[in-house]
């Protein structure tokens, strides 16, 4: 017991000579260290003179707390948004390399900023003194640097300062990626003072070539493919989502197999690979991209998605229509087409063939590969009274659908004018309809019976009479010569 009370109070008195010694140490120490110091900033900085300091600032720290007070001060006076985004612009121009510090007993340092945000040795940024002079030099933000890219983790143009080796601009550049391997040359391009001609220098790494201003330095490496290749699989398959690919290797039937395949309800006739070949496409691909990143379960076509493929259809059918001009208006289908169109990249139904271009088809990164379920129904508009889809049913011709779809209008020309427009190729027939097998996703178009009025009619004759009026002319005219 007695030694347990001898260690207790033993541990207490040595715990209270330590704070005693803190506090006699910190009142030793913080007096100078508090102590106002006077440092002046010259030269090319956002605000130069004498200001207040302390010993226990360094110049990172300092030349930071001045800057961040003015460009406040100053960006806070201005209300226009163009004139505050070019003077923040300006202002941050000041150097960080190539700082002299002088000192009041004649010594004369040089900072390095730069290299002390990128490598953290306080040797590029000292602790300040009283009667300290920092200079900033002045230099050419276009002319004054050295730029470097190529195999490194950040491409970049900097301050040149002379004395610099490659060695430095590597660091500049956040080091050699390591991405590449067997990294080992540089290229050097140098120009003339007249800037037309080039001087190529190809040193090793390893060699710390010295630079000079305005070189423009390019790590080699071999182009690393090793890239994140991947597309979307949407629709009736089993796994839909994104899939991992290889560079130009991976066919459809491999990236089919990896989402599981199809399901039994899926359309393989209306499936298609997007691929940014046109307008369309690119819309489609956005969309369809975005919704599954912001709708993961919910792989629905959008509703404009469907908007956008109705649109392109009706086109398609009324490009290949045989209607005449008093039926519909023709004037720049074609042109639209163009812009909304694509072609079909690959034939779904044959991807089980081996010897078919569907097998062999290879995905390439960024595709979308849409497969759609079955589509059973047949849409009938024009001159009906319930314009819409009607539910397919096997063996039925076109005349059963128009029943359901409420007959022939008043309006309908007659049912030799009716016209079946078939989903997979667009072809428009409308004779031996009788004997057309109907199918799923078709088209029946009844088109309308056009009012024939007075005025039409003596429009047309008009002009028939015009017309013979100058053949006769004209055969007068060969029978005299």
């Amino acid at each position: 017991m007695k030694k347990i009370l001898f260690f207790l109070i033993t541990v207490i008195a040595v715990n209270i000579s330590a704070q005693e010694n803190d506090q006699q140490n910190s009142k030793q120490v913080n007096p100078l260290a508090l102590q106002p110091i006077t440092v002046t900033i010259g030269g090319d900085f956002i605000l130069t003179g004498s200001f207040a300091a302390s010993k226990l600032q360094r110049l990172d720290y300092f030349i930071s707390t001045i800057y961040n007070q003015t460009s406040r001060q100053m960006l806070g006076s201005l209300n226009q948004i163009n004139v505050i985004e070019k003077v923040s612009k300006e202002i941050k121009k000041y150097p960080l390399r190539d700082i002299t510090l002088k000192r009041a007993n004649g010594e004369v340092l040089k900072i390095d900023l730069l290299k002390f945000r990128l490598t953290g040795d306080f040797k590029y940024n000292p602790y300040l003194m009283n009667d300290d002079v920092i200079i900033f030099p002045s230099y050419d933000d276009e002319r004054g640097i050295v730029d470097i890219s190529g195999a490194v983790n950040k491409p970049i143009k900097f301050q040149f300062v002379e004395g610099d080796k490659l060695s430095d601009a590597i660091l500049f550049a956040g080091g050699v990626d390591i991405a590449y391997s067997n990294v080992k040359t540089t290229e050097i391009s140098r120009l003339s003072p007249s800037g037309n001609k080039e001087e190529l220098i190809r040193v090793n790494i390893s060699d710390d070539f010295s630079l000079k201003c305005g070189d423009r330095i390019r790590i080699l490496a071999d182009e690393n493919q090793k890239l994140n290749y991947k597309i979307l699989v949407l629709g009736e398959v089993k796994y839909p989502g994104y899939i991992y690919i290889t560079k130009d290797s991976t066919s459809l039937a491999d990236a089919i197999a990896k989402v599981g395949g199809f399901k039994n309800n899926a359309d393989l006739i209306r499936s298609e690979v997007l691929r940014n070949a046109t307008a369309k496409e690119m819309l489609q691909k956005q969309q369809l991209t975005q919704e599954y990143l912001n709708n993961s379960d919910k792989l629905l076509l959008p509703e404009t998605q469907l908007k956008l493929k109705q649109i392109k259809e009706s086109f398609e059918m009324a490009r290949l229509s045989n209607l005449t001009d008093e039926d519909t208006i023709f004037f720049n289908i074609d042109n639209q087409l163009r812009v909304l169109r694509s072609e079909e990249l690959v034939d779904f139904t044959k991807l089980n063939d081996a010897s078919s271009a569907a097998s062999k088809f290879i995905v390439k990164e960024g595709d979308v590969i849409l497969v759609p379920d079955h589509f059973d129904y047949v849409y009938v508009f024009g001159q009906v009274p319930k314009v819409g889809y009607i539910k397919y049913t096997e063996g039925q011709d076109y005349k059963f659908y128009i029943d359901k779809a409420g007959g022939l209008a008043q309006t309908a020309r007659s049912d030799d004018d009716v016209v079946v427009i078939k989903q997979k190729d667009m072809n428009w027939i409308s004779k031996e309809k009788e004997k057309l097998k109907i199918e799923p996703g078709d088209y029946i178009y009844v088109p309308k019976e056009i009012p024939r009025t007075f005025w039409y009619t003596f429009s047309k004759t008009s002009a028939i009479i015009s017309t013979l009026g100058s053949i006769a002319t004209i055969i007068l005219l060969i029978i005299k010569l």
